[in-house]
This record gives structure tokens, sequence and C-alpha cells, in this order.
């Protein structure tokens, strides 16, 4: 009995991505291979990152949901795209033995997966926003208050899951979960620090409902997204 060869020209949709198909960790191995992973990654990314981007400005209004449906997957693959030359050294330097397209193609895997989940959330998300007081009630920032942390809080937990299926990609790929464990968590830390920083520069996802709708936040310079969030949270907004 034979094995059929893998297709070299086989589509990697989500549930390639999110299930870790043996084909698709086979093909990220495979120079000749994987510029179509990058490319499927990129595709899915780009997709499910701009409807859930459109569900988290619908509250506000439909042009902020336009603008969130066009910032979300700039901001998933500007981060993909300016850490992936840290990373990629980061992999070469703990040992992994991965060059750069395939550190890049892993990167792209694990926001293909968050984006994926964010995408799957948005039906509940959107309910949520339909049910939330409207930006012209009395009640618009407190609903405001509810609604940016918990879209905070969902895109890092999405966020922690992909970099969890990029895990078992990593230790596919080097054959040492300890190694890949290290590769994981350097990843992790330098997303996070630009992924914080490159939102808040293309904020507001959501806008307050007391500030004129704009494309780029106009305050960029006068804080950050840390010292945001916390005001957020504690009720202190300028």
């Amino acid at each position: 009995m034979t094995t059929a060869a893998p297709t070299t020209n086989a589509w990697f949709g989500p549930a390639a991505f999110c299930r870790l198909e043996p084909d698709l960790a086979a093909a990220v191995g495979d120079p000749r291979r994987i510029g179509r992973v990058l490319l499927c990654a990129w595709v899915v990314t780009l997709l499910s990152a701009a409807c859930y981007g459109a569900v988290f400005g619908a509250w506000r209004a439909p042009q902020q949901a336009l603008y969130a449906a066009i910032k979300m997957p700039v901001m998933i693959l500007g981060v993909t795209l300016c850490t992936a030359l840290i990373n990629g050294m980061l992999a070469q330097v703990l040992g992994t033995g991965l060059s750069f397209r395939q550190s890049t193609a892993c990167m792209f895997h694990g926001f293909a997966v968050t984006s994926v989940l964010l995408a799957s959330l948005s039906p509940v998300l959107l309910l949520l926003t339909l049910e939330s007081p409207p930006p012209s009630s009395p009640d618009a920032m407190s609903a405001y208050r509810v609604l940016l942390p918990a879209h905070t809080t969902l895109v890092a937990i999405c966020g922690v899951a992909g970099q969890f299926r990029l895990y078992r990609l990593l230790k596919q790929l080097i054959g040492s979960r300890r190694r890949a464990g290290w590769v994981l968590m350097c990843w992790i830390l330098v997303c996070g620090l630009v992924g914080s920083e490159l939102s808040w520069l293309l904020s507001p996802f959501l806008c307050r409902p007391d500030k004129p709708i704009t494309f780029l936040n106009p305050i960029w310079a006068e804080s950050n997204f840390f010292e945001y969030s916390w005001r957020s949270l504690a009720g202190n907004l300028p």
C-alpha cells in the first residue's frame, strides 16, 4: 500500500490552522511550500480580523465599524511584520534551526488562529453590542467602560490561545519542548509589547461616545496603551 504525497498546492483554511493539520506542519518545514502557508495565513488573518474589527466598532457608528474592520487586520499583520526580524533572530540564537521564513510562518500561524477565534466570537459580541445602551444614551460612557475592557480582554485571551497552538507547531519543528517553550515566551513578550503600542497608535477601535470619530488616534503622543487601559478600568478617563 502506498501513501499519497501531500498536495503541494493545498489551500490551508481556518480549520487547518486551528487543528494544526499534519500537512500544514509539513508545509512549514518544506522550503518549496512555505510560501503558500504564508499566503493562506495572511488571507485567513485578513478576513477573520476584519470581521471581528467590524463588530468591535459597530457600537459607535457604521463609520467606526468600517475603520475598525480596516485597522484590526492591519494591526495584527503589522505586529507580525514588525517583530519578524527580531523573533527570527531569537529563534536562531536559541538554537532552534528555524530559518527566518519558517519563524515568520510560525508567527503567522499563531495570529491566524487568534483571528479565527476572534471571528468566531463576533456573533456573541454583536449581540452584546446591540443590547448595550447606544452612544446617544445618558449611559453611553458606562457602556463604553464595559465594552472596551471586554474587547481588550477577549483579544488577549484569543491571543494566548493562538500562541499555545503555535507552541505545538514549534515542538514539531524544533523537536524539543523546552526549547520551543523558551522561543514561545520570548515571542510573546516581544509581540505583546509591540502589539499593545501599535494598537494604541491605530486606536480608536471603539471610539468614545463624547469624541468625534477619527481614523487614527489624535492623542497618540500624550499617553500609551497601558495608561489609557488603567484609566478606563478606574473610570478616570480624561
